[in-house]
């Protein structure tokens, strides 16, 4: 069987392009201290409210692991707080602090010039059609990254 064009299979051009993006997201976040994991968590825990780890890293797409280590980080710098589960007492949740939600406004603020990067060669009706387009992909990959519509 011959190997033929990576540039013509989706894995690998989904795979590139999020290389490529992360580099620019880790270079934004760089100045506030966060991973992209941890920037994830509290944006995600600012729009939804209290989580516990395991659902907070289904939804940033990461393992219970990582997302792990990512909420520690935030919990040392008093950006996350841990708590038992309101009715479920072996279950932890996080939620974020009042620094934390403000220090995810301001890295996604920052974080705005990759996202005018990336949809630089769209028209604006075109970039929009490529995040609805994404979005029904990831929708159907990992229904647990986006809210439901």
């Amino acid at each position: 069987m011959p190997v033929g064009d990576p540039g013509e299979r989706v894995g690998y051009l989904i795979w590139q392009l999020s290389q490529a993006y992360v580099q620019l997201l880790e270079q934004a976040l760089r100045p506030f201290g966060l991973t992209q994991t941890q920037y994830s968590a509290l944006v995600r825990l600012t729009m939804e409210g209290p989580l516990s780890g395991a659902e907070l890293a289904r939804r940033c797409g990461v393992t219970a692991q990582s997302m792990g280590v990512a909420v520690q980080g935030l919990a040392d710098r008093g950006l996350v707080g841990r708590h038992a589960h309101p009715t479920h007492g072996r279950i932890i949740e996080i939620s974020v602090t009042p620094a934390g939600e403000t220090l995810a406004g301001q890295a996604t603020e920052a974080l705005q010039p990759c996202e005018q990067e990336a949809l630089a060669p769209f028209t604006e009706d075109e970039g929009a059609q490529l995040k609805a387009d994404l979005r029904r992909m990831l929708r159907s990959m990992n229904p647990h990254a986006l809210p439901h519509p």
